[in-house]
């Protein structure tokens, strides 16, 4: 009887310790977290709107501040009209037009791309022509020639370090090879403040 009552004492104590072990012993576990922040993009015009870009439900309009913020592109350019009367070529710094059209989705092969001026004036450009550059080219002389790297379509807000007057300008769509070539006059687009991705006729 007496080795039972000691034997249920020793039982107890060592259930005793072992609970006071469980309790004593906590075990934390830390979860890391991580923090992400996503960054804001304002589609707020940082002033008067010069410029606006549409493709479908998608709008997107511009300051003169908010293009010249945008990567610039660089380049000569001048015009040959229907009577043979050639102006430049002019250094042009402006936006290449496929940044601009990508920032609305950019265009494809069932697209075409018009660019209206505030005077009335509108051209529509194709698919090839937005994205292969291909129009024609002449030397300061009038003769035809062969740019050596494709021609870049630009909306263009200063010509030789100086901002565009409001006889071409704000801005216009230009032309801008890497050599002294001109284009045809009809293909430059002056006073520009709309562009509208539409389907291709």
């Amino acid at each position: 009887m007496k080795k039972t009552i000691i034997w249920l004492g020793l039982s107890l104590l060592i259930v005793a310790a072992m609970l006071l072990a469980s309790c004593s012993t906590t075990t934390s576990t830390s979860t890391p977290t991580s923090t992400t922040t996503t960054a804001v993009v304002s589609t707020t015009p940082a002033g008067p709107v010069v410029l606006t870009v549409t493709n479908g439900s998608t709008v997107k309009s511009y300051s003169m501040a908010d293009l010249q913020a945008l990567p610039a592109v660089t380049g000569n350019g001048g015009t040959k009209n229907k009577t043979g009367v050639i102006t430049g070529p002019f250094s042009y710094q402006g936006v290449a037009l496929k940044d601009l059209l990508n920032a609305v989705g950019g265009v494809t092969s069932g697209q075409s791309v018009k660019l209206t001026g505030s005077d009335g004036y509108s051209k529509t450009l194709t698919y090839d022509q937005i994205t292969s550059g291909g129009f024609a080219t002449y030397d300061t002389s009038g003769n035809p020639v062969t740019p050596t790297t494709t021609p870049i379509l630009a909306i263009v807000y200063s010509s030789n370090g100086t901002m565009l007057d409001n006889t071409a300008g704000p801005i216009e769509l230009g032309i801008l090879c890497n050599q002294s070539l001109i284009s045809d006059g009809s293909t430059w687009v002056k006073l520009v403040n709309k562009i509208d991705i539409i389907t291709a006729q």
